[in-house]
């Protein structure tokens, strides 16, 4: 997949469940805010119902109220009741405070009335229906009213309760779904994202694969074209080096290094065709370093581990083939010892090969995993992609880094078998 292609994707991703979640916001806001004004709309409705059975001396139809009106009352400006009902204060807090408030289970509607003395005989007497639980003003109230105008002034605030509990429950799953709905949203976006990746990841291996499979296919048929020249190559090198004067025989050394360089080549190609697991078993690894470490004499320091033993599950000879491809590598960066060390935790395992050569320039720094691709004069450029095959089918992975001082430091690391 093209950089491009991945960067443009995930800002559409981005701008899409921003859109939609900014979207969602806005409906659920204004489905909230219409059942506020719904709310008020019925509180203020009901009210004006009730004042004017009050002011036209009526009785109301209280079938319709029972469990609906909790408490109603009407105030002077000093919260002073001159009449209440129900769940209606002894006192009215902050009076002069109008609005629709909700409560536990109710909604509670405060609203000036601004009504002359004279209209005190308008009002009329509480009236209780026979099973209804909540008191609502009715007939033969008029000269109890009166009298309390007289004492406490002309009523100024009027204040109802209703019941609202399933108003209330609705308007907490809209604020819970204003919070819920962005954060579902942007779970969703992360899966499609982590999705997106895992696909791009797969068709990256695949197409890799592909490409591997093809290659090996090309690989094994070329190695097989190469082997039977070569062997008629070194077998007639034999015989001339049989029939030849001895002061000619030198003449055929470079025949025989550019026959083993062939072979060479050959048998890597081999190597990174065929399957890279091998036959996987459990390995020590300390000791497996010391006798790799015999085979360089001096030009390789290797300091034993100490304490428990190091165990890692890899087939010995693709291990091997590891080892020896980056100590060579090591080895012809540059003059030197050539050190390697050994760590462990609970769960990896670390080798490193050390040396103070000139270092992988920048450039091709990307490219030096690549198959058949080498810096060097001489050389197949197939050792690294091989090593990393190894590398990678025991579940470990293979790193190239600059050394502090000077040189290249590669790291394999494998997972630790346990004891």
């Amino acid at each position: 997949m093209r950089p491009r292609e991945g960067l443009l994707f995930y800002l559409f991703l981005l701008v899409f469940f921003l859109s939609l979640g900014a979207l969602s916001l806005f409906l659920l806001s204004g489905e909230r805010k219409r059942g506020e004004l719904l709310a008020e709309y019925e509180a203020e409705k009901l009210a004006t119902t009730l004042l004017e059975n009050l002011r036209e001396n009526r009785d109301l139809d209280l079938g319709q109220l029972r469990g609906q009106v909790l408490g109603f009352g009407i105030y002077a400006l000093s919260g002073q009741p001159l009449q209440r009902f129900g769940t209606a204060p002894q006192v009215l807090a902050d009076p002069q405070s109008p609005g629709v408030r909700p409560q536990r289970g109710s909604l509670v509607l405060v609203r000036p009335l601004g009504l002359p003395p004279m209209m005190g005989r308008m009002w009329g007497a509480p009236h209780r229906q026979p099973g209804g639980d909540v008191p609502v003003p009715g007939q033969g109230f008029a000269r109890d009213m009166q009298r309390m105008m007289g004492q406490a002034g002309a009523p100024r605030v009027l204040f109802l309760e209703l019941a609202a509990g399933p108003y209330l429950a609705r308007q907490r799953v809209y604020r819970l779904a204003q919070f819920a709905v962005p954060l579902a949203l942007a779970g969703i976006g992360a899966l499609v994202a982590a999705q997106y990746r895992r696909n791009s990841e797969y068709r990256r291996r695949l197409a890799a694969q592909t490409e591997l499979a093809r290659l090996g296919e090309i690989s094994r048929t070329l190695s097989h074209e190469i082997k039977n020249p070569l062997s008629a190559i070194r077998l007639q090198t034999g015989l001339l080096k049989k029939t030849l004067p001895e002061d000619r025989r030198a003449d055929l050394r470079i025949i025989e290094e550019e026959i083993q360089r062939l072979a060479l080549l050959t048998e890597r190609v081999g190597d990174f065709v065929r399957d890279p697991r091998g036959e996987p078993q459990p390995l020590d690894l300390d000791r497996f370093l010391q006798e790799l470490a015999l085979r360089y004499d001096r030009r390789l320091r290797y300091q034993p581990l100490a304490g428990e033993a190091v165990r890692v599950r890899v087939d010995p000879q693709r291990l091997r083939s590891v080892m020896e491809n980056l100590i060579n590598n090591a080895l012809e960066s540059g003059e030197g010892e050539v050190e390697v060390r050994c760590g462990a935790n609970r769960h990896r395992v670390e080798v490193s090969v050390l040396d103070r050569g000139a270092g992988i320039p920048a450039e091709i720094r990307a490219k030096v995993f690549d198959p058949f691709f080498t810096s060097k004069t001489k050389g197949s450029g197939i050792g690294l992609s091989v090593a990393r095959r190894f590398v990678e089918a025991a579940g470990g992975e293979l790193e190239l880094a600059d050394r502090a001082g000077g040189g290249t430091v590669a790291r394999v690391l494998l997972p630790r078998e346990a004891p």
